[in-house]
């Protein structure tokens, strides 16, 4: 329901504002009565247009929304789980694969991937000391894969110096070695108070909220033109706050 009250709001907005935006063009080459019914045929099929455009749209925001959702959810519990527990859903995970493994203390050792896999999931960030300790846990002629939600810039370059001998796994390969064998671990969503924000100067301007006062300050200047001796001045602005407004309605930042 509350869709289809959104997609009706939308449409009258479109149509409002797809009208007025085609008639001041063609106001100035048909006569009057054809203009009416000229631009009304445009703002309809513009209408169309932007209404199938904001359902696909919203269609594929939901989806991303989604998987999102439900990747935060898994990285949660994966980050509270303790290692026993880690070790033994990976190890269902990588014998799925088709892989011989190993249970080890801290790891799996891997023989086929001649690797041994440490999981370091967390809310504490993985650290140069916890690669080293991994690198020299290992058999000499073998590897360190470690898995875990994400890496600092710093710990990736370190990483690297090893000569391949570490390879670091973030989140999303974790995700997608659990996903297709259902064993993704529920969890709470949660959301760190220090995620980065877009600059609140900017998102008042482009909040999405905003596109109907435009829109009114655009028809508002758009019927001046009929009264006011500039005509050219009035018609300008109406279009220019029109057409903003609907580049918000389309683009802007939908806020709380």
């Amino acid at each position: 329901m509350k869709t289809y009250f959104a997609i009706t709001l939308d449409s009258v907005f479109y149509l409002l504002a797809g009208f007025f935006l085609s008639f001041i063009p063609i106001n100035y080459y048909l006569p009057r009565p054809a203009s009416y019914v000229l631009a009304a045929t445009v703002a309809i099929v513009f209408t169309l247009f932007l209404i199938k455009l904001s359902l696909e749209k919203r269609h594929t925001a939901a989806s991303i929304g989604k998987s999102e959702k439900s990747f935060r959810r898994v990285m949660t519990a994966l980050n509270l789980s303790d290692e026993k527990t880690l070790i033994s859903l990976f190890d269902k995970a990588f014998k799925a694969e088709g892989f011989l493994t190993e249970k080890k203390r801290g790891g799996i050792f891997i023989k086929d991937k001649n690797a041994t896999v440490f999981l370091k999931f967390g809310f504490d960030a993985v650290s140069k000391t916890d690669v080293v300790k991994c690198f020299n846990a290992i058999p000499k002629a073998t590897k360190a894969e470690i898995f875990a939600e994400k890496f600092s810039d710093e710990v990736k370059a370190f990483a690297a110096r090893f000569g391949g001998k570490v390879i670091l796994s973030d989140g999303k390969q974790a995700y997608a070695l659990l996903e297709p064998h259902g064993l993704l671990p529920d969890g709470e969503e949660i959301i760190s108070p220090d995620s980065p924000r877009f600059s609140a100067d900017f998102s008042r301007l482009l909040d999405k909220k905003r596109a109907k006062n435009f829109l009114v300050f655009g028809l508002l200047f758009t019927i001046l033109s009929y009264i006011a001796p500039i005509k050219g001045y009035y018609l300008t602005f109406g279009a220019i706050f029109i057409s903003f407004a609907l580049v918000l309605r389309l683009f802007g930042k939908s806020t709380a």
